[in-house]
């Protein structure tokens, strides 16, 4: 992805719009085309030129203009056009908004000022019907890729489609003592999102599920000691952390109140299913739905959002706490922690970007009230015990997945060079991660909807 030195196909879009194009070049990417992108140009005195070099290299086999009010409106966007137009490179466009750009052009003539209302005039006039592939929510792949054959831009061998890689399992080496600690240092965080929500609810027996609870002491920590909860289910896909779940919630007396299933979040039936466990417990709906760094794990994590809305009670709420690689900062080496994510995200099955999407997925799957929260730690005044728990949370995981991928793509030459990259750079970044002068900063980050 975004390699110039590569056959690509350039991308043309508002920044504004970032959120909502990125999914679709990430399936590029997968499927193996080089989407190529100016997430490092910025507009200025060099932006022309270095846009110019993008869109008429060799390499450049055309461009996709994403098309919304914002790319309508920006005059980055129209000089793209323009270029494009002028130099007779192949382009097509795709609508992130209405399929009809006379219905953009009419919300801009009402909304934005008359230079931008000519801007997006200027856009509209280089573009017919026929330059119209789809619409973001509705790509015609099949048009796409026979477009891009007569373009001449093959697909790329190699491309993270045929990494090989696990989905997660708490039974990676290590992890669950990394859960443990993990689930330890959020405590804090969590309970203030969950008292919260509750105290919003005048009831009392209220009904909670753990979506991803894993083995339940994450469960049992956050709900055990509130009493206006009187049922909690939990459900994760591990059948052995669910096995273990019951045993816990049975050692402890708490079988009454907690209840643990298997099942696939991502199962075209797990509404059905979900409603049955409800059912089994005896109350019709949940009352609250609480789920820990897990939406990053799913393919489709709008999908599940909203099929989860056919099993909320009627002010039913939603705890959402997400993971996200971004928030991660420090100094020194800050540029050497940036790469090693970078690369690692390019090839585990995960999206490490994910927290900073749960606003954009809660409002689009038609969630209220929408809070986000947010926690921020760091290593000032840190011993070396702090800063190994530190490590360990953030970064000692990543080598236990990078060993299952090894050993899932024996074969795969490029792939156990990168490995052996990240692993080699992980054990640098530790090394410098355990100095007393080393100063570095994580942010938590929790959504908080109702239905």
């Amino acid at each position: 992805m975004n390699d110039r030195t590569k056959d690509y196909v350039f991308m043309s879009y508002s920044h504004k719009d970032w959120s909502v194009i990125q999914p679709f070049v990430k399936a590029l990417d997968d499927f193996g085309y080089n989407p190529v992108y100016d997430d490092s140009i910025n507009y200025g005195e060099e932006w022309d030129m270095m846009v110019r070099r993008y869109v008429t290299s060799p390499n450049c086999k055309g461009v996709i203009f994403f098309i919304s009010e914002n790319s309508m409106t920006s005059k980055p966007v129209l000089e793209e056009v323009e270029l494009v137009k002028l130099k007779g490179v192949k382009n097509f466009i795709i609508m992130l908004e209405d399929a009809n750009l006379n219905a953009i052009l009419r919300k801009i003539e009402d909304n934005f000022s008359e230079n931008k209302y000519e801007i997006a005039k200027n856009i509209a006039e280089n573009f017919s019907k026929d330059s119209i592939y789809a619409c973001i929510d509705n790509i015609n792949w099949d048009k796409i890729s026979r477009t891009f054959t007569e373009w001449g831009l093959i697909k790329a061998e190699n491309k993270k489609s045929e990494v090989k890689d696990v989905a997660y399992t708490s039974e990676i080496a290590g992890e669950k003592e990394r859960l443990k600690n993990q689930q330890s240092s959020y405590y804090d965080f969590d309970m203030c999102a969950i008292n919260e929500v509750i105290n919003t609810f005048d009831q009392d027996g209220l009904c909670v599920m753990d979506l991803g609870c894993s083995n339940g002491l994450l469960t049992f920590s956050r709900f055990g000691d509130i009493e206006k909860i009187k049922k909690v289910i939990g459900v994760d896909y591990n059948k052995k952390d669910i096995d273990q779940a019951n045993q816990l919630a049975k050692e402890m007396g708490l079988e009454d109140k907690f209840k643990f299933y298997y099942a696939d979040l991502e199962s075209p039936d797990i509404v059905k299913t979900l409603l049955g466990m409800l059912n089994e417990n005896g109350f019709e709906k949940v009352d609250l739905v609480f789920s820990a760094l897990v939406l990053h794990h799913l393919k489709n994590p709008k999908t599940l959002l909203l099929r989860l809305f056919d099993i909320f009670s009627d002010n039913g709420k939603i705890i959402l706490r997400g993971s996200d690689d971004g928030g991660k900062l420090c100094h020194p080496d800050n540029d050497l922690l940036q790469e090693i994510l970078s690369r690692y995200n390019k090839l585990v099955a995960t999206d490490r970007e994910n927290a900073r999407k749960l606003y954009e997925q809660l409002y689009t799957t038609g969630y209220s009230d929408i809070k986000m929260m947010y926690s921020v730690s760091d290593m000032c005044g840190k011993g070396r015990k702090d800063r190994e728990s530190y490590y360990n949370i953030g970064f000692g995981f990543r080598a236990n997945r990078l060993n299952e991928i090894e050993r899932l793509n024996p074969d795969n030459k490029e792939v156990l060079e990168e490995c052996k990259w990240l692993k080699e750079a992980l054990q640098k970044f530790k090394t410098t991660f355990y100095s007393p002068s080393f100063w570095y900063s994580v942010t938590l980050y929790i959504a908080i909807a109702g239905v």
